[in-house]
């Protein structure tokens, strides 16, 4: 199921010219989707807010997906990044699983960010489709976060407070619950405003279920 991606690896030759075009045109899918949501994301539209040609886009991506899919990948590999720092702080294995889902549900939804709102719907409206299309490409992006995920839960497992289960699958059952509830809520706000308090009580609520399902 776990597979490298062709379309978002670099390959070893690549100049540096070429990946910068490549992250150009990533941050002209944020922007865009920032703004006005999926409708926005257009091949037309990208090139027209880089400025590059057309054959400049193709000789990074074969076409809008990959480039979604980039989106995607960069995203998840940040927010990787992200909990990586700040899990390291945390002193136990449930203040850092619980630190990332907190961080799911409300820093990294954006609520005081209206294109945050409107990105985060988009994107969790390609994601459903993407999870089948390419479904490949998709769990590689994901795959950091998950070893994250699953590197807590192992140290709790060989600390004694985790129940003795696979840690990559009792990972994928607590990004697939956190994850749902994200996408249904961040569409019912499409359009709308998030509220700060109600996204802090939901976050406790699912960390609440997810620690039952762990604990030892």
């Amino acid at each position: 199921m776990v597979m490298t991606p062709p379309s978002l690896v670099l390959r070893p030759d690549v100049s540096q010219g070429e990946r910068t075009r490549r992250q150009i045109l990533i941050d002209a899918a944020y922007e865009l989707l920032d703004e006005g949501g999926l409708e926005e994301l257009t091949i037309r539209a990208v090139l027209s807010r880089t400025g590059l040609a057309r054959r400049a886009f193709y000789e990074c991506f074969h076409g809008k997906d990959d480039l979604v899919l980039a989106v995607f990948d960069s995203s998840l590999r940040a927010a990787a990044r992200q909990f990586r720092d700040i899990t390291d702080q945390c002193a136990t294995p449930e203040e850092a699983l619980r630190s990332i889902v907190s961080g799911i549900v409300v820093g990294q939804m954006g609520y005081d960010n209206m294109g945050a709102n409107r990105r985060g719907a988009a994107l969790s409206r390609e994601h459903l489709r993407l999870a089948q299309a390419r479904q490949g490409e998709l769990q590689s992006a994901l795959q950091p976060l998950l070893d994250l995920i699953a590197g807590h839960v192992a140290d709790g497992i060989r600390a004694g407070r985790f129940r003795d289960a696979d840690p990559q699958l009792q990972a994928r059952l607590i990004y697939n619950l956190v994850s749902t509830t994200v996408h249904t809520v961040l569409l019912a706000e499409e359009g709308g405003t998030a509220d700060p308090r109600e996204r802090s009580l939901l976050a406790e609520a699912i960390w609440e279920f997810c620690l039952r399902g762990i604990l030892a």
